[in-house]
């Protein structure tokens, strides 16, 4: 048996249509439970509640949002006294954020309202089908960071010799001008 490629779901993935239904039904949920966080900001206090303190750079790194994005979502659960960012005493330009006592009562309210639109999203598979959809999506991730590190590993190298070429010019231009 043939194993065929559902090109809408697989594109529906690229996408990001299953990610924004999935926001959007969380950030109905957290209204509907009268809490005012949206899922973008979910996202971020999720990532900082996996760790003590983290700096705004790993928290881009786990959400995979923009600098300008994670700034514009810190300033804002800031504002509402969930987090707190603590300059760095080492290097001036890093700021440490973590979880204030009301951001971890916020947290641990809007954890319970997201579990439960995860499981009615995924209500009708099984426990199986749910394991095999997290392991194809970790392999899929993983794929896509090898393929990226590749990429990047490539242009450095093209960097490198691009950059020992120039050095080599340099250094004709250099001799010939001396004899």
């Amino acid at each position: 048996m043939e194993n065929s490629i559902d090109f809408r779901l697989v594109f529906s993935l690229i996408n990001g249509k299953i990610s924004t239904l999935f926001r959007k039904k969380i950030s109905e949920d957290f209204k509907e439970a009268h809490l005012e966080i949206t899922s973008e900001q979910w996202d971020v206090l999720l990532a900082i509640s996996m760790t003590d303190t983290c700096t705004q750079q790993q928290l881009g790194e786990a959400t995979s949002f923009s600098k300008t994005t994670i700034s514009r979502l810190l300033d804002g659960l800031e504002e509402k006294g969930l987090i707190q960012r603590d300059k760095s005493r080492v290097d001036w330009r890093a700021n440490y954020i973590r979880i204030t006592r009301k951001g971890q009562v916020v947290y641990n309210q809007t954890r319970l309202v997201a579990e439960q639109a995860l499981k009615d999203i995924l209500r009708g598979l099984t426990r199986n089908e749910i394991a095999i959809a997290q392991k194809s999506l970790s392999t899929i991730i993983s794929n896509m960071k090898l393929l990226s590190m590749n990429k990047k590993r490539e242009a450095d190298e093209a960097d490198l010799l691009l950059k020992k070429r120039r050095e080599r010019l340099i250094s004709k231009l250099i001799l010939h001008k001396q004899s």
